[in-house]
């Protein structure tokens, strides 16, 4: 097999399958984590009793979002209360002084040598752009086309693809815009289709890279549209116009401390330390977007206030599962880690309102976090957001233990013994809902 195939092989599997962003902390282990979750699972398979669950597909869309919305609580607990007990509450915050034009996520170590007193001046001159082709205006209700089967070819990050469609009698230049939009979207290689209606009765099929920046070398399209050689004498590129490109794709353009810079993105990362996402172009005045670290007790509150609506927002999703489950299993034991710190929250300016959900005090909130023993008073949140964490990790090693099911029967007391299967069900049900 040649180089060219096998690179061409790689990158598809690495643009379709890549994994999905997510937070290094929660997703890896060493070997002793990974004993442990072992043993815990070796320890609810042996007392779990042998039940039957629903598998309708509800269950498993309802098994698959809880363990995702968990997972979600665990990483808004590692990034706000942090994973070490003498970093707890201390995770530093960025802030930007324009968020429409800037936005700015702090990712250094809190043992960095950034200080509050750091900052940048950024100034945005244009965003970068991505690869934009539109079609010819097609009178809609007109069937152009003749029925029979087309192909044309795309390129794309030193890749090629063929797409083949099928135009059938009934089909009319609407029908097969639409067709077209479809194939383009479910290829899932970098390029979203829309049609666009240019007026009442005639419309267009427009084409956007996801990718962003100039092309290699500079100034040259991201990708081409071109006819196959399989369709004879029929150009249908040429018939749908989809080859014009009406938008190059362009870096972006901006500067730091009034030095220059351009990137083919819209995010980047400033020395290792701050995530920046371009939104916005600089007002005409002048006036740079600053950014740079929160005071401690800015950070501390930010951190408080995130953990809070992770909870909140958590819960709320607990609620909304109750008419999947017929059960408020999963609500009540997410309330009840809450209630057991209910009065030491309750004096650090954390109240438990009627539904269960936490609110902030803000001026005693403010009035903790600024006194010198700050992290000693808020002891009481930091055993709360362990909890909770646990907790979740509770609910992501059987997630199907809330889902609606009969019990067959009981382990004998005593006399159990592990079976490894027991918590393999949520494992089918991914590779069900996947394929």
């Amino acid at each position: 097999m040649s180089n060219t195939i096998m690179t061409t092989i790689y990158n598809h599997y690495m643009t379709t399958y890549s994994p999905k962003k997510s937070d290094v902390r929660l997703d890896s282990h060493n070997k002793s984590e990974l004993k442990n979750i072992c043993s815990k699972i070796m320890k609810l398979n042996k007392e779990a009793p042998l039940y039957l669950y629903d598998r309708s597909e509800q269950t498993t869309s309802f098994a698959l979002s809880l363990k995702e919305n968990t997972r979600q609580l665990q990483r808004t607990i590692l990034n706000t209360a942090g994973s070490k007990e003498n970093d707890l509450f201390k995770n530093k915050v960025a802030f930007s002084t324009d968020d429409n034009v800037v936005s700015v996520k702090y990712i250094g170590d809190n043992d960095s040598a950034y200080q509050e007193q750091d900052s940048y001046e950024v100034e945005v001159q244009n965003l970068a752009s991505s690869q934009i082709n539109v079609g010819y205006s097609l009178p809609n209700q007109e069937k152009s086309l003749k029925p029979g089967t087309y192909s044309f070819d795309v390129s794309y990050n030193n890749m090629a693809y063929e797409f083949q469609f099928t135009v059938n009698e009934e089909d009319t230049n609407i029908d097969v815009q639409n067709k077209l939009a479809r194939l383009f979207n479910h290829a899932n290689i970098g390029l979203n289709a829309t049609v666009r209606e240019d007026s009442a009765d005639s419309s267009s099929l427009r084409i956007e890279s996801a990718q962003t920046g100039d092309g290699n070398p500079p100034g040259t399209p991201l990708f081409h549209i071109y006819n196959s050689s399989n369709n004879g004498n029929v150009d249908v590129v040429d018939f749908l116009g989809i080859d014009y490109v009406a938008q190059n794709a362009s870096n972006a353009h901006f500067t730091i401390n009034g030095q220059e810079h351009s990137t083919a993105s819209n995010q980047f990362v400033l020395d290792k330390a701050f995530e920046l996402t371009i939104k916005g172009v600089s007002s005409d005045s002048g006036e740079p977007a600053v950014i740079g670290l929160k005071t401690n007790v800015d950070s501390l509150k930010d951190n408080i206030y995130n953990l809070i609506g992770g909870y909140n927002t958590f819960l709320q999703a607990t609620e909304q599962y109750k008419a999947l489950t017929s059960s408020n299993k999963l609500s009540f034991e997410t309330k009840s880690v809450a209630k057991l710190f209910c009065n030491e929250l309750d004096a650090i300016g954390i109240n438990i309102t009627e539904n269960g959900s936490l609110s902030v005090d803000d001026n005693l909130l403010t009035q903790t976090a600024e006194s010198e023993e700050a992290y000693d008073l808020l002891s009481p949140l930091k055993d709360f957001s362990s909890s909770l964490f646990s907790k979740g990790e509770e609910i992501s090693r059987d997630p199907l233990n809330y889902a609606n099911q009969k019990i067959v029967a009981y382990k004998n007391p005593g006399k159990s013994f592990a079976s490894p299967y027991a918590t393999s069900n949520y494992s089918g049900l991914l590779f069900n809902y996947y394929c």
